[in-house]
């Protein structure tokens, strides 16, 4: 199934391996389903049950550039979906049958962010018109971009280094990072295009290796665009590479506590009764929270109002979830975290490795309470760069992994840049399917917990999503479909100056102009009186079900960032000790009962 020999190498730089022909997406999906199964332990490698997802949609993908994101990104929400099943069986239920897939519906779903619209406007309309600004509330991210040397600090750059650019992030605070490099953003100027100069020409000033270390002395986010080769060689690269996209291990060092069997109740969705405590920002660890939700999970986020999140997610990643607030600096919120870890099945921690556990919340003292309790937990920890290596507790972001990984340097080979220009992908592909990712690795956990008890540590990184789509083995297009899917969109140009945002409305502007998939009804879901209008219109869940009632869902609306005042989960909770000696008695009837019935004459 589409081994290496079929590939060159090189194409698009150093590293990268492209297919000798085209595939359509669906056909394609299909074996890299096979492909990323036998590389994920504690997947189903039963053949009968991949060949029957059923992947549909347009022959040509409709993200630019030559990477198969949306190709896996599919493979990924089919993955969930197979999982969904085995789950559904544990508890019972007849099967939910078999598995449709919208391949294009996963491209779209990279864009989720900007793909809604309130009362009839989309968000294009919505940004051109102001109005964005009156139904939105405001995390302060347009205060931390709020002039034009602000809003450039996150762009990608020359160095002096010849043929190598550097990805500057100034993240949700960009004054650390002017500060550091001496420019003065009170002196911006009027255009981003002049911002733009203004920083290249600091940036030229430094071979790439200097940047680097300004940049780790002073604790900032940015990274040199690096070819997939060259990334592969580093020790991080070399770290990363050891461990597998979809990555979930029990806890050997605790007691293992007993099995926990899934709640049942009318909701017939997979996760139905699942206690998720997600405590995130921005998008990637948010857009698991919101696919465990569709698959049923009672899902409570914890934020901050101090701290500044991605506002148009709002409309979005927080669908079917409690949006809640707490200060973590002080104690008594960090004791209202903790009653509500109490009852929790799944903890997800979207920040930079060991940030969490500063405060606290770290993965051993999670296990410590799951053993006090005799209940596991599912600790799912998300970053950019994985569990170990040089670089696991940098921070970084999407735009960070794209640069890391070798994907930034890929996409601007294929635009036709050939001197090291990189330029982002054009979404926050890999923010969104590392929550995808991160969906399919909390599942096979709770899926184990249930079949053998115990808890388990899942690990999910953005870098990890990137340099699979970059496998030898899974391919990159050749430029010939690259070309096409231009003609059939007409992109304007993506240069490495662009803000992420600004990619956002050129992608929905060029799908509503040059495609039908805004009129396609499966496509979405609409929710009446909520917050933001009378109607509001955003992508529904990628997986579906033959049984609708299984089919994942949300039940409630997107709601603002600290919408909601009380800190609780919405289905009933249970004290988990009294469950806990309640299912151990059982077990103990039942290997009784299982030795009398083997004694002769009983």
């Amino acid at each position: 199934m589409g081994s290496q020999a079929t590939r060159s190498e090189g194409e698009y730089g150093p590293g990268s391996f492209v297919d000798a022909s085209f595939t359509p997406v669906p056909k394609e999906c299909t074996r890299l389903l096979h492909y990323l199964a036998k590389n994920t332990p504690g997947f189903t490698q039963d053949a009968a049950v991949l060949d029957a997802v059923k992947f549909e949609g347009l022959d040509y993908p409709c993200i630019p550039g030559p990477i198969k994101s949306q190709a896996i990104t599919a493979v990924l929400h089919a993955m969930a979906g197979i999982v969904g099943q085995e789950i559904l069986e544990l508890k019972g239920q007849s099967s939910a049958g078999p598995i449709t897939i919208n391949t294009d519906q996963a491209g779209l779903y990279l864009g989720t962010i900007p793909l809604f619209s309130v009362d009839g406007k989309d968000s294009l309309e919505l940004n051109a018109s102001g109005e964005i600004n009156k139904i939105m509330p405001s995390s302060n991210l347009g205060d931390a971009l709020g002039n034009t040397i602000m809003y450039r600090i996150q762009a990608i750059y020359p160095t002096k280094t010849p043929g190598v650019w550097y990805d500057w992030h100034g993240s949700t605070n960009p004054l650390p990072m002017c500060k550091a490099f001496g420019i003065d953003p009170s002196k911006a100027p009027k255009t981003n295009d002049e911002a733009y100069e203004v920083i290249s020409a600091v940036s030229q000033q430094y071979s790439y290796r200097e940047i680097e270390m300004i940049m780790m002395d002073h604790g900032l986010c940015g990274s040199p665009c690096y070819s997939p080769a060259a990334w592969r060689e580093t020790l991080t690269g070399k770290a990363l590479a050891r461990h597998s996209l979809i990555q979930y291990n029990v806890q050997k060092q605790c007691p293992t506590t007993p099995p926990v069997p899934f709640p049942t109740s009318a909701d017939k969705r997979p996760l139905a009764g699942i206690k998720v405590v997600e405590i995130a920002r921005i998008i990637a660890a948010p857009a698991c929270g919101a696919a465990l939700a569709a698959m049923g999970a009672d899902v409570v986020r914890i934020t901050s109002k101090d701290l500044v999140d991605l506002d148009l997610a709002q409309f979005s990643l927080t669908a079917g979830k409690i949006e809640a607030e707490l200060d973590l600096t002080t104690e008594a919120h960090r004791a209202q975290l903790w009653k509500l870890l109490e009852h929790a099945d799944v903890v997800i921690n979207g920040f930079r490795r060991k940030s969490i556990e500063r405060k606290g919340f770290g993965l051993n003292a999670l296990l410590e309470m799951a053993n006090k309790r005799n209940k596991g937990i599912i600790y799912v920890d998300e970053n950019c760069y994985g569990p170990d290596g040089y670089y696991a507790e940098r921070p970084g972001w999407q735009q960070i992994a794209d640069a890391a990984a070798g994907s930034s340097y890929v996409i601007g080979n294929a635009y036709g840049f050939r001197d090291g220009k990189a330029v982002l992908p054009s979404l926050p592909i890999s923010d969104m399917s590392t929550g995808a990712t991160g969906c399919v690795t909390t599942m096979l956990a709770l899926r184990d917990r249930a079949r053998f008890g115990g808890s388990y540590h899942c690990e999910v990184a953005l870098t990890k999503y990137n340099t699979t789509t970059l496998e030898a083995e899974v391919g990159l297009y050749p430029r010939d479909v690259v070309a096409h899917l231009q003609d059939v969109y007409a992109w304007p140009p993506m240069t490495p100056d662009l803000h992420v945002i600004e990619l956002f409305y050129m992608m929905v502007a060029r799908w509503k102009a040059r495609s039908d998939f805004f009129a396609q009804e499966k496509l979405w879901v609409d929710f009446a009186d909520s917050p933001y209008g009378k109607s509001l219109r955003i992508l529904a869940p990628v997986v579906r079900y033959a049984d609708p009632e299984a089919t994942p869902r949300w039940l409630h609306p997107p709601v603002p960032f600290c919408f909601h005042k009380e800190l609780a989960f919405r289905t009933p909770v249970v004290d988990e000790a009294w469950l806990a000696q309640k299912q151990w008695a059982a077990g103990v009837v039942r290997k009784v009962e299982g030795l009398l019935s083997e004694r002769p004459g009983v």
